[in-house]
């Protein structure tokens, strides 16, 4: 069974219906204030059921001035009406029959839910349909039958940004780790019981012994349940220091926490419920470097569930338009707004955030892109290196007035390119630094195609540089060093070779700590030089760096850069 979409009417700041499509999940963007949490208290609302679960009260949820209609909550479904949902089909379909004129069979339907001025939910599945006189008794029983066979189908987890990670533990993980074990103890039940039962026969003996043979003991499951005898767990988290959960920073709690709904989606699909996931500004325990991350796992999510999100933050927006809708304010009350483009999407965000796209990821006045941390510290150290060498060749006023900034690796900054470069290369001058190997290759490739489809320059010497063909950034360093690097060191090297002059070929290394251990090594070897001859190839990396940028500052501000700047 799905919810395909919800029709919102009289719910808080929701006057005006308003309709939502849920067919695809949803990601909701707009200024605070503007009634993005309402609509994610509605979806949840429609699940309130005849005890009024939730707690719908007129004076908190009925929209302000609202003097006699009613909130009005309209969802449709789409279920299987062959297998997995027959016993609710056939429900339906017996009240289908008792109408006058009984609708064509299908497996999408309607559900309509309205409030009493008391508060009390009204459930239909019919709206003005006249029913035959005969049942019109048995119609009401049958209809709530239909109703709690539904809802029961579903269970909808909503997470406010405002809850701790301890309450998100406690009440969505505890729950299905305790049935999870609970599952592997099943067979132990007998075995428990027996065990219980003598310890009780021990203490009865006692107890007739202090003249008491008519009090006995017994000892119980709490209400037959090993789910109930499990009270917590702890959870413990390796980085690679193994602590509790709670000892960790807030962004990687909030990971592990994300990381865990998927899994209950499953363990709750296996009882049979469908699950609807309502989460809150899911960015807002994160550390903008687990942005990416986390993104990942909630399409995961949205793959197998339905989820809807809010969010102010641009990397968890959709790139399909038809997954994203805005909200604004309009006389008071909210209006939901559709795009025909991602673009248009991201920029109601930067517009309610009061800033440009650059400015939203801190970017610089100038700004060079490289693929990792190790690449940033090598260029760095290089550009200190040289700072206090008084010749021209060295002076790069532009390249050293420039934040050097890493992306974890290429496949991250390939991705980050992709989506943000074709708006921030307008604002800001970025020069993107990409090894020559096969992986950086592989991604300029990647990245010229991408862009070229949508008429984006990026090209080679202009918009990115690519280093020495078939080396990582190891390769700036002279080859004769890193051939003594391996004489050395043979063992931090894989596939290492030189062709027939003795020239260095590209190579790879045995691991990440090995390529730390040469950087290090070539560092130390390049510090002891007397004079700067080694380090050409660096040279010409920067004065291509230093060239590009100076021609993109006078691009996007339209005037050359003082040197005091």
């Amino acid at each position: 069974m799905k919810l395909d979409g919800l029709r919102v009417r009289n719910f808080r700041t929701i006057s005006t219906e308003q309709v939502i499509d849920l067919t695809r999940g949803l990601t909701i963007v707009g200024p605070n204030s503007s009634g993005k949490t309402n609509i994610l208290k509605a979806i949840e609302m429609f699940f309130t059921g005849y005890d009024n679960r939730l707690e719908y009260s007129i004076d908190d949820d009925l929209t302000f001035d609202v003097s006699s209609g009613q909130t009005s909550l309209v969802a449709s479904f789409e279920g299987d009406r062959e297998s997995r949902d027959k016993d609710f089909f056939d429900l339906f379909d017996e009240l289908n029959q008792m109408l006058e004129e009984p609708k064509p069979t299908s497996n999408s339907f309607f559900l309509y839910l309205t409030f009493t001025r008391s508060g009390k939910p009204q459930y239909r599945f019919f709206s003005n349909e006249k029913m035959k006189r005969e049942f019109q008794a048995q119609f009401s029983r049958k209809q709530i039958a239909a109703v709690n066979t539904l809802l029961e189908k579903f269970v909808c987890h909503y997470v406010p940004s405002s809850k701790s990670i301890s309450d998100l533990y406690s009440s969505l993980l505890i729950p299905f780790i305790k049935r999870s074990v609970a599952d592997v103890l099943h067979n132990k039940v007998e075995e428990i019981n027996a065990n219980l039962r003598e310890i009780s026969r021990a203490l009865d003996e006692q107890m007739e012994i202090a003249g008491l043979p008519n009090v006995t003991s017994e000892f119980r499951l709490p209400n037959d349940s090993i789910e109930d005898v499990l009270s917590s767990f702890e959870f413990h988290l390796s980085d690679p220091n193994k602590t509790s959960i709670e000892r960790k920073g807030m962004g990687i709690q909030a990971s592990a926490i994300l990381a865990s709904f998927l899994w209950i989606t499953k363990e709750e699909e296996k009882i049979g419920k469908n699950t609807i996931w309502l989460i809150e500004e899911p960015e807002s325990y994160l550390h903008p470097e687990l942005a990416g991350s986390c993104h990942k796992m909630l399409e995961q999510l949205r793959r197998k569930t339905l989820l809807v999100t809010t969010t102010h933050s641009l990397g968890f927006v959709n790139q399909d338009p038809r997954k994203v809708v805005g909200t604004e304010v309009e006389e008071g009350y909210t209006k939901i707004i559709q795009y025909s483009s991602y673009v248009e999407a991201t920029s109601s965000i930067r517009k309610a955030l009061g800033v440009r796209f650059s400015d939203y990821y801190n970017l610089d006045i100038l700004n060079v892109f490289v693929e990792g941390k190790s690449d940033r510290e090598v260029f760095d150290w290089f550009l200190k290196l040289t700072s206090e060498n008084d010749s021209e060749s060295y002076c790069w006023c532009y390249a050293r007035k420039a934040s050097f900034l890493d992306f974890t690796g290429v496949a991250g900054l390939e991705g980050f390119m992709k989506a943000t470069y074709e708006f921030i290369y307008k604002e800001r001058p970025v020069v993107t630094l990409l090894d020559g190997d096969d992986a950086g290759d592989k991604r300029r490739r990647n990245l010229q195609q991408y862009f070229g489809q949508k008429g984006v320059s990026f090209e080679a010497n202009k918009d990115f540089i690519s280093l020495h063909n078939g080396f990582s950034l190891e390769g700036l360093f002279p080859h004769e060093w890193i051939v003594q690097a391996h004489e050395e060191h043979p063992n931090w090297f894989k596939n290492f070779s030189v062709d027939l002059e003795g020239k260095l070929q590209p190579f790879d290394m045995n691991s990440q700590s090995n390529k730390v251990q040469l950087r290090n090594y070539l560092s130390r070897l390049a510090e002891k030089e007397l004079d700067l001859d080694w380090s050409f190839r660096f040279q010409q990396v920067f004065d291509r760096v230093d060239e590009i940028l100076k021609k993109k500052y006078r691009e996007v501000y339209g005037k050359e850069m003082e040197t005091n700047q």
